[in-house]
């Protein structure tokens, strides 16, 4: 999950997401997020973690075509510069099942950078309806209380500077 994913790669060069699966933790724990920089695919390495479009639904939401981060488990040479790249999410020094899927250079988005842990959270939570909800009430209540105290001053100025009507003979009289 990121914001304008391959807007912010074409200007700066990398693109931030947030990891919402465990497949690679204790590396990349879940609710991080991570930071991804461009990379030719030339340069990639079996044990590199990458992020990439896998063509597939793997996280069930009725929509193909998932960003997920993994490492390089093989590269291969594939129609001409292309690669024939296969991923897999355990340590890269460890033995796992690759994943179902290959990929080619157009897949690729970018190479793993670093992680930020506990901005994840924060992301997390604010894109949830509940973070949306504090977040909208939180505005509310902070334009209520402006307001109000706005008014207060407005009406304290007002008095300050409405001039006090002159004394009546009586009240002269009476000193």
């Amino acid at each position: 999950v990121t914001f304008f994913p391959t807007q912010a790669m074409d200007l700066y060069g990398f693109s931030t997401y947030l990891v919402t699966t465990d497949s690679m933790v204790p590396v990349i724990p879940v609710n991080s997020y991570i930071v991804v920089k461009e990379v030719d695919p030339n340069e990639l390495e079996v044990g590199d973690i990458i992020t990439f479009y896998s063509h597939k639904d793997v996280n069930l939401d009725g929509k193909d075509n998932d960003v997920l981060t993994h490492y390089v488990a093989d590269i291969q040479p594939y129609e001409g510069d292309d690669h024939s790249i296969k991923t897999h999410a355990i340590g890269k020094d460890e033995v796992s099942e690759w994943d179902h899927w290959t990929l080619h250079d157009e897949d690729i988005i970018g190479k793993y950078a670093y992680t930020i842990p506990i901005l994840g959270f924060l992301v997390a939570f604010l894109q949830s309806w509940y973070g949306i909800a504090v977040v909208v009430i939180n505005i509310v209540v902070i334009v209520a209380i402006v307001m109000l105290f706005d008014k207060e001053k407005k009406k304290a100025e007002t008095e300050k500077s409405v001039p006090s009507a002159p004394e009546s003979e009586k009240q002269k009289e009476e000193k």
